[in-house]
């Protein structure tokens, strides 16, 4: 990896000691706890594209039933269905890394209680998602309601 521009982080006047040029973390982007990272930002541009094919798709109601059944249709399309497959990984894999932060932001006391063991608390998240996401999924297809 080639070094950052040795000025990008001067300061507004130069101190009394020399200092290191910047660089690059020796693994960056993609070695190491670096993929992770990189990982969990390229998600933002897969809920960017799943926020305008929403809007696209709420566009289309406007235009009558025959565009609204060429939208519909158009989803069985392999890339339609390969790029939901990608969001639906996406979204698991930032609700996990969520899930993983969850219990060591918690406070150490709430009140006079402790709060519960870290496992206690993974396991009561992983079931709310399970739980809302079945719910969810059977009202969607019509199973309830």
């Amino acid at each position: 990896m080639a070094n950052a521009h040795p000025h990008a982080m001067a300061p507004a006047k130069p101190g009394k000691t020399r200092t290191a040029p910047p660089q690059r973390p020796p693994k960056f982007p993609t070695g190491g706890r670096y993929l992770a990272y990189t990982l969990f930002d390229w998600t933002g541009l897969i809920y960017l594209l799943l926020g305008f094919l929403v809007l696209k798709t709420i566009w289309t109601l406007g235009d009558g039933q025959a565009a609204w059944d060429a939208q519909i249709a158009s989803f069985s399309h392999p890339a339609y269905i390969a790029f939901h497959i990608l969001s639906f990984i996406s979204v698991v894999f930032v609700g996990v890394r969520f899930f993983r932060l969850f219990p060591k932001a918690q406070p150490p006391r709430i009140g006079p209680a402790k709060p519960p063991p870290a496992p206690v608390i993974l396991g009561m998240l992983y079931t709310v998602w399970i739980g809302a996401t079945v719910l969810f999924g059977a009202i969607l297809a019509g199973g309830i309601f």
